[in-house]
């Protein structure tokens, strides 16, 4: 017989429960193989868990995965709604994704703002019926780079009979005589007096309007929108200066009453050159083609810096100016929240792996030290956890909180929001890390390393901490929703991250008055986010405890 034959391992008992497979892992794979094998059969925790490296994909990277500055302003869009993107053209056909641009509009009668799908032109034939001169424009001809469209709004009368009589933009009142202007309150129909002895209103034959006289009694009010005047701009623009020209231009032609040449007047006295601006007035549309913005990927947009290191301006999606889409409508800065919520993932997301190094640190240490030499060590150490674990966590959250300066610059704020959180954690941690250095101190291969001499730094960084392994591994992906929870509750208060930097908990407290509530509930989105990275935590944590657990490995 050989000597040196090997010795042969003892195979697994097959009870008829275990499959062959099982066997050959169990007996041949290693303990973290063995791990990965029974974590796969969590199907919610392998979904918990791609969903979680996605989300941090989609942090790291923010700036390549947002079309928009996140602190880029436009009052235009304050709480604008979600971009409609379209799929399917005129015939009816699937096509490239498209959108139009949001046109910003006010009822004449409530004042109230609407965005609405603007019409862009990209090529109009129309007559100026003021001088009969017929142009056209087309965008990408004779330098022209954007054709802007004005409308106005037609108010209409209607009386019982049916009788209808455009109202003039101004009204003009004429007041009989006998009548004190203090005495007459104006409202949108005729004029009423206010009788003061016997506080009735009787109504007189006094009209806001003068084209009113030619009907009876209105009965009815229409507005309707027309085109009004159409700009071509050609050369170089630069959208603030366009939009001022356009004001100044409308303006000298309707309220002033003036010509082009005032207009131009005007504009050289701002140092906008007249002859970007080609104006048809009162246009008659003889022919004319819409401008779709189709969604583009790698497009050119906004500066920034890839990985802090690489100035780029590429972005994975976005459309061409004067459209925008926003996937997550606007807030009330006009900023884009789409943006703004994958900004908002670096600090929600990072700020619990921080506040998770910073606690274990100060756990393992402490706790370790505690449970490793005992005596005067653990009866100091524990006293002090436990005074800290008598004050409740969320009071004493805000009164560190409160202690520090509120107008600090958000990345210092940042910085102070770890250690304040990983400042509450860290005595559950160490009483708990203390109890399971005692239990392993009196283990065999511990009593061993004393014996042979080993330093107590080795002992307790070698074979100690390595056995508590399974259970920091479980306890910091169960912990960290605390952090992330933690961070948001504290920006909502307004004493966490402050503007105009982005965190998801932020970006909720600015959904907290009754506008946003009904009018903009896309601004409660990050509380989605919050409830989805929490709960995929949660669930990964639960899947890693029973995949740790020896005996779901099979040994």
């Amino acid at each position: 017989m050989n000597k040196k034959s090997k010795k042969i391992k003892k195979p697994v008992e097959n009870t008829g429960e275990v499959k062959k497979e099982d066997l050959f892992e169990v007996e041949y794979l290693n303990r973290w193989q063995l791990v990965w094998r029974a974590l796969k059969r969590h199907k919610l925790g392998i979904i918990s868990m791609w969903i979680l490296v996605v989300f941090y994909i989609i942090a790291l990277f923010a700036d390549f995965f947002s079309p928009y500055n996140p602190y880029a302003q436009n009052q235009q869009l304050s709480y604008s709604p979600p971009s409609n993107i379209h799929w399917l053209d005129e015939e009816g056909k699937l096509t490239r994704p498209y959108v139009y641009p949001y046109v910003l509009e006010r009822d004449p009668e409530t004042y109230k703002t609407t965005f609405s799908e603007g019409t862009s032109i990209r090529r109009i034939v129309a007559k100026d019926q003021n001088s009969g001169e017929t142009f056209e424009l087309e965008i990408g001809k004779n330098d022209v780079n954007s054709i802007y469209m004005v409308s106005e709004t037609v108010r209409y009368a209607e009386d019982a009979q049916g009788n209808m009589v455009q109202l003039t933009a101004r009204p003009e009142y004429d007041v009989v005589q006998s009548i004190k202007l203090s005495d007459v309150e104006m409202l949108d129909g005729p004029m009423r007096k206010v009788n003061e002895d016997t506080s009735s209103i009787s109504t007189l034959n006094v009209w806001q309007y003068p084209g009113l006289k030619e009907i009876g009694e209105p009965v009815r009010l229409i507005t309707e929108k027309r085109l009004h005047r159409v700009y071509a701009i050609t050369g170089a623009e630069i959208k603030e200066i366009v939009k001022e020209a356009i004001t100044i231009i409308n303006d000298v032609l309707d309220v002033e009453g003036g010509d082009m040449e005032t207009a131009e007047m005007y504009l050289r006295e701002f140092d906008i050159d007249p002859d970007m601006f080609t104006v048809v007035n009162n246009p008659e549309i003889i022919e004319y083609e819409t401008r779709k913005f189709p969604i583009k990927f790698f497009i050119r947009s906004w500066e920034y810096k890839l990985l802090w290191l690489i100035p780029t301006d590429i972005h994975l999606f976005g459309v061409e100016t004067p459209a925008e889409v926003h996937l997550f409508g606007g807030d009330a800065y006009g900023r884009d929240v789409f943006s703004r919520i994958i900004f908002g993932s670096r600090i929600s997301l990072s700020i619990g792996f921080l506040g998770i190094g910073i606690t274990f640190v100060l756990g393992l240490l402490i706790g370790g030290a505690a449970g490793y030499y005992g005596g005067w060590a653990d009866e100091v150490s524990m006293r002090i956890t436990e005074v800290f674990m008598s004050i409740p966590s969320f009071y004493l959250l805000i009164s560190l909180r409160a202690i520090l300066p509120i107008g600090l610059p958000p990345h210092i704020t940042y910085l102070l929001i770890v250690v304040i959180l990983s400042f509450i954690g860290w005595p559950g941690m160490s009483r708990v890390i203390r109890g399971m250095t005692l239990s392993l101190k009196s283990n065999e291969f511990v009593e061993a390393a004393m014996a042979m001499g080993y330093p107590d730094r080795r002992i307790i960084w070698k074979h100690i901490i390595p056995n508590t392994s399974t259970y920091i591994i479980v306890a910091a992906t169960l912990s960290i929703p605390q952090y992330i929870i933690g961070e948001a509750g504290l920006s909502f208060l307004g004493l966490g991250i402050t503007e105009p930097s982005a965190s998801w908990g932020l970006m909720l407290s600015q959904a907290q008055n009754i506008k946003a509530m009904t009018e903009a509930p896309w601004l409660l989105l990050p509380g989605l986010f919050i409830f989805i990275v929490v709960m995929a935590f949660n669930l990964l944590g639960d899947a890693l405890r029973d995949a740790l657990d020896p005996r779901a490995l099979g040994i």
